[in-house]
């Protein structure tokens, strides 16, 4: 297994993710998340996952977003600040478009999502009530994952694994880009430990 994408929550506590990868064998639903608290202890907080990514919360801090690539699903989970407690699981958004998979994702200050499309040549944003309300479109296919610093977006991209069938996409490919998008994203916390 590896660990994929991880964020820290509003009090300190470090989350992490880990699946079966794919260098090795076929992802499996194995994937764990993980929820490392001020004393060191690993906690297992949500499994049955396949490919885990993106970890984020809403501006009230009392939702979790949570996304399972193969599945294509967004979910959101009831999160409570002071235990770290997640609950009451939901689709909160589900990518209808064949091929093209959910990864890494970020949010703004209003609690718009913003999620990169494996395969989709793109990043959307996703509204507080599960809609595309926008799209940020990339000269390469394989977009990972964005973040903010101050009202930029980062977005990274992974390499072009069908080369000979998109080699305008090749050409770009693992490549950073930075979109000016007007909205901060919110804030980033540092990880305490005891």
């Amino acid at each position: 297994m590896r660990s994929n994408d991880g964020a820290v929550d509003s009090q300190g506590r470090f989350w992490v993710e880990a699946f079966v990868d794919p260098e090795v064998e076929d992802p499996t639903d194995e994937g764990v998340l993980f929820r490392l608290d001020h004393d060191g202890t690993l906690k297992t907080m949500y499994e049955k996952v396949t490919i885990p990514n993106g970890i984020t919360w809403g501006p009230k801090d009392d939702t979790m977003y949570f996304t399972d690539t193969p599945v294509q699903n967004v979910y959101a989970f009831d999160y409570d600040t002071k235990t770290g407690n997640i609950s009451n699981k939901r689709v909160f958004y589900h990518h209808e478009e064949e091929g093209v998979n959910p990864d890494g994702h970020a949010i703004d200050v209003e609690g718009h999502i913003w999620h990169a499309c494996y395969g989709g040549w793109k990043v959307i944003r996703i509204s507080p009530e599960g809609k595309i309300v926008g799209t940020i479109s990339l000269p390469t296919r394989n977009i990972t994952c964005p973040s903010f610093a101050g009202t930029d977006l980062f977005i990274t991209s992974a390499e072009e694994d069908e080369p000979d069938k998109y080699p305008e996409s090749a050409k770009f490919a693992g490549s950073l880009f930075k979109v000016n998008v007007g909205i901060e994203g919110m804030p980033k916390h540092l990880a305490k430990l005891d």
